[in-house]
């Protein structure tokens, strides 16, 4: 009888081997092929969804009741309709994964994720033209109110830009649509560079005290202090200083995603979307919150200079 079981034993262990390796790998070719009939190119999962949204929610309920507080009402169409606008986005992501088979969540998230953050690069220039005002304006390549009517047109244009994309690629013309976003993304990263070479340069005068210019205007708006050495009301704006240096990293994620194409392996990772657009946009808008202008920057300029 144990003879008869050791002959037994090791076919049937051999039968349920085969069966449990078929049903994996039949599985695994349904989800394949599931997954390339998607738009994603895999599911978007539902908690990563629940977390951005609720972190994107909780911080446009911040700034717009930081807001009200602080009368920086300026915040709200910039912050508030960036983190309502990400919400949108994830929204339509959680959506998909309920229905990823579905066009019309695809297309809002990726509309909404690509245009929101525009919103919130317009704050940066705000700050950065006030800094420069409280700071010292003859530290500063451009006056500060240039720096405020120059970028932020410059960042209406790409936000136009990246919405007819958005129109084109939610219509029957994804490629063009595509490529069309792809534009404005790499306008507006431009404009983030030189931005940010203006930033660089306007530190490094500050602290070296090598003013590039003098004029009667630029004597009446006198840095804060005349020593290198940070006064504390200045260490309390220099945070704010730091926010432009938060954004550029999306922007480089969606120049690599949208010129990979819509199948490429960079847009179908949700990984690399979660850590390389999620995670840095919501980064900015928290650092908004946590180092508020409603707080950190005076109301009032010294020595009469105005604000941008």
């Amino acid at each position: 009888m144990n003879y008869g079981l050791s002959l037994f034993l090791p076919k049937t262990r051999g039968l349920w081997s085969a069966c449990i390796e078929n049903t994996t790998l039949a599985i695994r070719a349904n989800s394949e092929d599931r997954l390339l009939n998607t738009p994603y190119g895999y599911t978007p999962t539902a908690w990563v969804c629940c977390i951005f949204l609720a972190l994107f929610g909780t911080s446009g309920a911040v700034h717009l009741i930081q807001a009200l507080w602080f009368k920086t009402y300026w915040l709200i169409p910039t912050a508030v309709v960036c983190a309502l606008g990400e919400c949108l986005g994830w929204s339509a992501r959680l959506w998909s994964h309920y229905n990823v088979k579905k066009d019309t969540p695809f297309l809002i998230q990726i509309s909404s994720t690509i245009i929101s953050p525009t919103f919130l690069l317009a704050i940066n220039f705000i700050i950065f033209g006030r800094v420069v005002n409280i700071f010292g304006q003859q530290y500063c390549l451009l006056p500060s109110r240039w720096i405020s009517i120059l970028f932020i047109s410059a960042d209406i244009i790409a936000l136009v830009v990246q919405g007819v994309g958005g129109g084109l690629a939610s219509s029957t013309k994804p490629t063009v649509g595509g490529n069309t976003m792809l534009a404005g993304i790499a306008f507006q990263f431009g404009i983030m560079i030189i931005a940010c070479f203006i930033a660089f340069h306007f530190a490094w005068s500050w602290k070296a005290q090598r003013p590039i210019r003098q004029s009667v205007d630029d004597l009446v708006r006198t840095p804060m202090s005349t020593s290198t050495e940070p006064s504390f009301r200045e260490k309390r704006i220099l945070p704010v200083a730091r926010i432009p240096l938060e954004e550029p990293d999306a922007a480089v994620y969606r120049l690599i995603e949208l010129s990979d194409g819509w199948t490429g392996d960079i847009i179908t990772t949700q990984k690399w979307f979660n850590i390389f657009d999620g995670a840095m946009v919501v980064l900015a808008i928290w650092t908004v919150n946590i180092a508020n202008p409603g707080w950190l920057l005076p109301k009032h300029y010294p020595h009469g200079a105005t604000s941008a």
